[in-house]
C-alpha cells in the first residue's frame, strides 16, 4: 500500500467514525430478570395549594404575591423562589430569584420560571435539570413540555458535576425525553473547556432501562492488518435478551462482521451467550506455505441451566477457530498468544448425596507450532458412587465407572474412532480408634476394555492405532496409618489468637499393585489410560507432619490451622525404582525427600514453599516459593504476590537448571484515584522476561482512564518473538468505554 491510499484509507475511516459518532446511541448493554409493573392512572387536577412565605405583599381572590422563601405544595410539586406571583384561577406562577422546582426523582433550578402548577409545564430561565440516573443538564432557556419532555436551547448535556464538568456536550438545541432519548443538534464534545469533536446532530439515552442504537465505534491502530474501525449496533428484546451486532472498516480493504446474543428467559437459565464473528480478506491468508482462503471466522457459545428434567444441570461451552495462528494476528490478543489448546464440552450432570451421573461430549485440541491433535469423546457416559457404608458394618463401598466413545489423531496420521469402557470399584474399611491413631485399609480393582490399540509397525517402527481389542487389568491395596499423633497446648495471646496447639503426626501409607496388563498397548487419551500408577509393585510411603492450631480470640473464633510442616519419602520393598528425571536418576530404593512448608495465619496472607532433595545428588533439586499479600479493611485493592520456582544443575542428567520467578502487584493510591497493577514474569537461566504487563488508571466521579502495555512471547516457531501490546480506553459515565477491546 502506497503512502497516499494509506492516507485515503485513513480519512475514509474518520469519516465513516464521525459519522456513525454523531448518530450513534452509546450505552453498556446489560441483562436484567424480567420486570413487571402497574401503569398508574393520569393526574388529576385538583387539590389543595399550600404555601408559606415570609412577607405577603399582596393577596386577593384571584392572585397572591408572596415575598422572601417562598414555598408552595401542590399534589407531587414542590415549588421554592424568593418571588412568586401565584394565579389562583388559572394555577399559574411566576417565579423568580433561587427557583426550585423538586417533581419526583427531578429536579429543576432557575434564576426565573413561568411554571402551571395544573400541567406540570413551563419554561425556565438559566435552568438546570438534574435525573436520575445522575443526568444534568442545563440551558438560557428551558421549556417543560409534558410530565418527562423538556427543550432546551443554548445548553450543556453531562452526567458530572455542573459546575466545572470533566467532560460535557455542549448544545445549540435539543429535544430530552426523561424516559426515551435526548435529540442534539449542533454539538460539540468538551473535556473541560477543550473542544474534541463537533457533530451536527446526535441521539442521546436517557432512558432507565437499555436503550436501543449505535454504540460508540472503537478505533484499533497497531497490527499486522493495518488501522480498523468497529462500529456497533445495540438491541434489547425486552427485559431478558439483546444483541449487539458490530462491523468492521479496515484500511486494508477487510470486511468483518460480528454478533454476540445474550439472553437469560428464566431464573433457571444462568448464561446463555453467542458469539459469532467472520472477516472477508481481500488478500488469501496464508499460514506455514498454505492457502487457508480469504474467510476466516470464530465462535464461541456458552449456555448453563438448572432445574432440567430428571433433576439435571446442563451446560454448553464450545468455541473453535478456522485458523486460531490468523486471529492471533488479526486481533492482536495477548490471550490467544498464550493459548496452547482450545476446549470445548456439553455436558448434562446429576448430583445426589449418593451418587453422580454425568452425559459429556467434549473437543480437545493440542496445539504445536507446525500440527495439531485431537481428542473427542462422543459421547461419554460417567457414574461415580461416593463411599457408601454396607449395612451395620464398617465396610464403604465407591466406584467409577464410565462408557466412552473417543475419536483421536494422536498416534499415526489418521483419526480412529474406538469405544472404551472403564470400571474401577474401591473397598475400604474404618476401623474404631482412639482420637490420636487411625488406620484406613482400603482394596480397588480395574478393568478397562478397548476395542482398538496401540502399536507399531516392525519396519518403519512407526506407531500406528489397530482395530484389534484389548483390555487391561489391575488390583491395587493399600493401608493408611496416621499416628500416634503428640500434642501440646501453649495457652498464649498472640497475633487474633488466644491458645495454640502444637501437632506432630507421623504417617504411613503401604501400597501394593498387582501386575498391570498391557498398559504399553493403550492409546493415552487421559488419566483413565494413564493413571497414577506406582513404579513398583509394592511401596511405603512415609512423612512426619507437624501442625501448629490457633484458636481466635473472637466470640465466634475456631480453631483453624496456621502452619504445617511435613518431610515425606518412598521406599521401595521390591525391586528398585527406575525413572530417569531431573530429581532422580538410575536404581534406587528410595525417592527424593519432599520437605513442604505451609503458612496461613489470615485471610489476607498465605505462603507455601516446597524443596526436593535428591538422595542421588545429595543436593537440593528443585525448590519453589510462593506468597500472597491481599489488603484488606482500609487496605483493600492492594495485593502482592511472588512465585519462585527453580531446578537446580544436576550432573548426572541432562538438566541444566532453571530459574523463574512472577510478581504480581496492585494497589490504589491518591485517595484511591489512581491505581497501578504490575505483573512480569522473568527467567533467570535464559536471562530474559517471558511475560511484563503494566497498567496504570485513575477514576473520578464521571470518568475513568486506562492506560496500559503488555510484552509477551509468541511461540509461532521454535524460538519464540517477543511482542508489545498497548491499549488504552476511556469509560464515560452513564456512558460507555471508548477505546479497544482489551
Amino acid at each position: 500500500m502506497t503512502l497516499r491510499s494509506a492516507t485515503l484509507a485513513l480519512r475514509s475511516i474518520a469519516t465513516l467514525a464521525l459519522l456513525f459518532l454523531a448518530f450513534s446511541v452509546p450505552l453498556t448493554a446489560q441483562t436484567e430478570k424480567p420486570r413487571f409493573g402497574v401503569i398508574p392512572a393520569p393526574r388529576q387536577a385538583g387539590g389543595e395549594v399550600k404555601w408559606t412565605a415570609g412577607r405577603v405583599e399582596a393577596e386577593r381572590d384571584e392572585y397572591a404575591i408572596l415575598q422572601d422563601g417562598v414555598t408552595i405544595d401542590y399534589q407531587d410539586v414542590k415549588l421554592q423562589a424568593t418571588k412568586v406571583t401565584y394565579n389562583r384561577k388559572t394555577s399559574d406562577v411566576t417565579a423568580e430569584g433561587n427557583v426550585v422546582v423538586d417533581q419526583g426523582p427531578t429536579r429543576i433550578t432557575a434564576s426565573n420560571a413561568v411554571y402551571n402548577l395544573d400541567t406540570k409545564t413551563g419554561t425556565f430561565f438559566n435552568a438546570t435539570v438534574t435525573s436520575q440516573p445522575e443526568m444534568h443538564f442545563s440551558g438560557d432557556r428551558i421549556e417543560k413540555l409534558d410530565e418527562d419532555s423538556y427543550r432546551l436551547t443554548n445548553g450543556v448535556f453531562t452526567s458530572c458535576s455542573l459546575d466545572e464538568p470533566a467532560w460535557s456536550f455542549r448544545i445549540g438545541k435539543a429535544d430530552v425525553n426523561l424516559d426515551n432519548y435526548a435529540y442534539m443538534r449542533n454539538v460539540s464534545f468538551r473535556a473541560r473547556n477543550i473542544p474534541i469533536l463537533w457533530m451536527p446532530r446526535l441521539v442521546w439515552p436517557t432512558k432507565r432501562d437499555r436503550a436501543r442504537g449505535f454504540l460508540i465505534p472503537r478505533l484499533q491502530l497497531a497490527g499486522e492488518f493495518g488501522p480498523r474501525l468497529e462500529i456497533g449496533y445495540f438491541a434489547p428484546f425486552g427485559d431478558s435478551a439483546d444483541a449487539t451486532v458490530t462491523a468492521d472498516v479496515q484500511a486494508e480493504g477487510n470486511l468483518g462482521a460480528g454478533l454476540n446474543l445474550r439472553y437469560l428467559p428464566s431464573q433457571n437459565v444462568k448464561i446463555g451467550d453467542l458469539y459469532l464473528y467472520g472477516v472477508q480478506l481481500k488478500q488469501p491468508f496464508e499460514d506455514s506455505g498454505k492457502d487457508l482462503g480469504r474467510f476466516q471466522w470464530r465462535y464461541r457459545y456458552q449456555h448453563a441451566q438448572e432445574n432440567l428434567p430428571g433433576g439435571f444441570r446442563g451446560v454448553i461451552d464450545i468455541q473453535d477457530f478456522s485458523n486460531l495462528n490468523f486471529f492471533r494476528r488479526y486481533d492482536n490478543d495477548s490471550y490467544l498468544h498464550t493459548l496452547s489448546n482450545v476446549y470445548s464440552s456439553a455436558y448434562l450432570t446429576k448430583n445426589r448425596p449418593r451418587y453422580s451421573l454425568n452425559i459429556l461430549a467434549d473437543r480437545r485440541e493440542l496445539l504445536f507450532f507446525t500440527s495439531e491433535q485431537k481428542f473427542e469423546q462422543l459421547p461419554a457416559l460417567q457414574f461415580r458412587m461416593y463411599p457408601q457404608r454396607i449395612g451395620g458394618t464398617p465396610l464403604y463401598f465407591s466406584m467409577e465407572s464410565s462408557a466412552s466413545q473417543l475419536r483421536t489423531n494422536s498416534i499415526g496420521d489418521e483419526t480412529s474412532t474406538y469405544v472404551r469402557t472403564d470400571f474401577f470399584p474401591t473397598l475400604s474399611m474404618q476401623l474404631r480408634t482412639p482420637p490420636w491413631f487411625s488406620i484406613r485399609p482400603q482394596i480397588s480393582l480395574r478393568q478397562t476394555n478397548y476395542t482398538a490399540r496401540q502399536d507399531r509397525d516392525p519396519i518403519t517402527f512407526e506407531n500406528f492405532i489397530s482395530p484389534e481389542a484389548v483390555d487391561r487389568f489391575y488390583a491395587q491395596g493399600q493401608v493408611e496409618i496416621v499416628g500416634p499423633s503428640l500434642s501440646r497446648t501453649v495457652n498464649r495471646s498472640v497475633g487474633g489468637f488466644t491458645r495454640f496447639k502444637h501437632v506432630i503426626e507421623p504417617r504411613f501409607r503401604y501400597l501394593y499393585t498387582s501386575n498391570v496388563q498391557n498398559q504399553e498397548d493403550l492409546i493415552r487419551f487421559d488419566t483413565v489410560d494413564s493413571p497414577f500408577l506406582p513404579i513398583v509393585r509394592d511401596s511405603i510411603e512415609y512423612a512426619l507432619v507437624q501442625r501448629i492450631l490457633g484458636k481466635e480470640g473472637t466470640a465466634s473464633g475456631s480453631a483453624r490451622e496456621v502452619m504445617s510442616l511435613s518431610l515425606r519419602q518412598t521406599a521401595s520393598l521390591s525391586k528398585p525404582f527406575e525413572r530417569g528425571t531431573s530429581t532422580f536418576v538410575g536404581e534406587n530404593k528410595f525417592t527424593p525427600l519432599v520437605a513442604t512448608l505451609r503458612v496461613n495465619p489470615y485471610q489476607s496472607i498465605t505462603v507455601d514453599a516446597n524443596a526436593i532433595f535428591g538422595n542421588v545428588s545429595h543436593q537440593i533439586d528443585q525448590t519453589s516459593f510462593s506468597a500472597n499479600l491481599i489488603g484488606t479493611g482500609g487496605n483493600a485493592g492492594r495485593y502482592m504476590s511472588l512465585t519462585w520456582f527453580s531446578t537446580f544443575k544436576n550432573p548426572p542428567t541432562i538438566n541444566i537448571g532453571s530459574n523463574q520467578f512472577r510478581v504480581s502487584t496492585g494497589s490504589t493510591f491518591w485517595r484511591d484515584r489512581l491505581r497501578a497493577d504490575i505483573d512480569m514474569s522473568y527467567d533467570a537461566t535464559q536471562k530474559r522476561f517471558i511475560e511484563q504487563r503494566y497498567i496504570l488508571g485513575g477514576t473520578a466521579s464521571c470518568y475513568g482512564l486506562s492506560i496500559g502495555a503488555r510484552r509477551f512471547l509468541i511461540y509461532e516457531t521454535a524460538e519464540p518473538v517477543a511482542d508489545w501490546n498497548f491499549d488504552f480506553s476511556l469509560s464515560l459515565k452513564n456512558v460507555g468505554t471508548i477505546g479497544p477491546r482489551r
